[in-house]
């Protein structure tokens, strides 16, 4: 997508970020939040202890979605980079989310990590499943029935990893 510019998220965009992440939590589709979802259950989300970066996608002014990074674990485990991704419904089916994703794996090489996984990807958000599968994600477990869909009841996870070229 053309004019969309990927840039650190800011304080400053703390009250839009979270009124976006919040209609992504009401679909209750991809994210294991219960509702209401407040503004601090998303700092509480959002603001984890460093290491951390957070980016948004912006079309001009507006913010379209965004994403962080961070060490999937501690320790000796601080090599593989977990993210978690949204784009707003108005923007979605423009080409954002693998925009993000490939900053995403821009971004997590440039911080000299070995892998991208993904703890949490519901098997019923089919656009998501496929967006990283395209960019290359395997998936590589599943945890049986681990997110109640409000329509389809309770459905599988997966784990989702991708090494990242040196």
């Amino acid at each position: 997508m053309e004019n969309l510019v990927i840039r650190e998220a800011t304080k400053d965009d703390l009250p839009v970020l979270y009124s976006l992440f919040k209609t992504i939590v009401e679909e209750q589709a991809s994210y294991p939040f219960t509702l209401p979802f407040s503004y601090s259950d998303f700092i509480q989300f959002w603001e984890v202890p460093s290491p951390s970066w957070k980016f948004c996608a912006c079309i001009g002014d507006t913010i379209t979605g965004g994403y962080m990074l961070k060490p999937n674990s501690v320790g000796l485990g601080d090599h593989v980079a977990n993210g978690s991704f949204f784009v707003a419904p108005p923007f979605r089916r423009r080409g954002i989310g693998e925009q993000l994703g490939g900053h995403a794996l821009k971004k997590a090489k440039e911080l000299h990590f070995l892998a991208l996984q993904f703890n949490y990807v519901v098997s019923t958000n089919v656009p998501a499943v496929n967006l990283w599968l395209k960019l290359g994600f395997k998936i590589v477990g599943s945890i049986p029935k681990a997110f109640r869909h409000p329509q389809k009841g309770y459905v599988d996870v997966y784990i989702m990893f991708r090494e990242i070229e040196s």
